[in-house]
């Protein structure tokens, strides 16, 4: 279940290019992603974080971090509706407080 304390954001290059109400039904939707897995995003980032620093993983962290690629892609799609290209540089991730955890 997703935190209140927890702040996500859409960052990279082409973050910009959306505009406030396409950013807001990004993260809403990433929200929901992470609330039909139960799933707290903090834990599906730190489970990411552990990945990228090519720590293993077990099952339940493996199965966190396919929760956060999905909520980050849900994000992403709902991000670029009606956009001419997805070949784009847009990504989920906490806030920078968050991610200090």
């Amino acid at each position: 279940m997703q935190d209140s304390s927890t702040s996500l954001r859409i960052v990279g290059i082409h973050a910009q290019l959306a505009s406030a109400q396409e950013m807001a039904a990004a993260l809403r939707r990433a929200a929901e992603v992470f609330a039909e897995h139960q799933a707290a995003p903090l834990a599906c980032a730190a489970a990411k974080a552990k990945l990228e620093n090519n720590e293993l993983l077990t099952r339940e962290e493996a199965l966190l971090y396919v929760v956060w690629e999905e909520a980050g892609d849900a994000a992403m799609r709902e991000l670029t509706r009606g956009w001419l290209s997805r070949d784009v540089d847009i990504r989920l991730e906490l806030a920078a407080q968050e991610r200090a955890a």
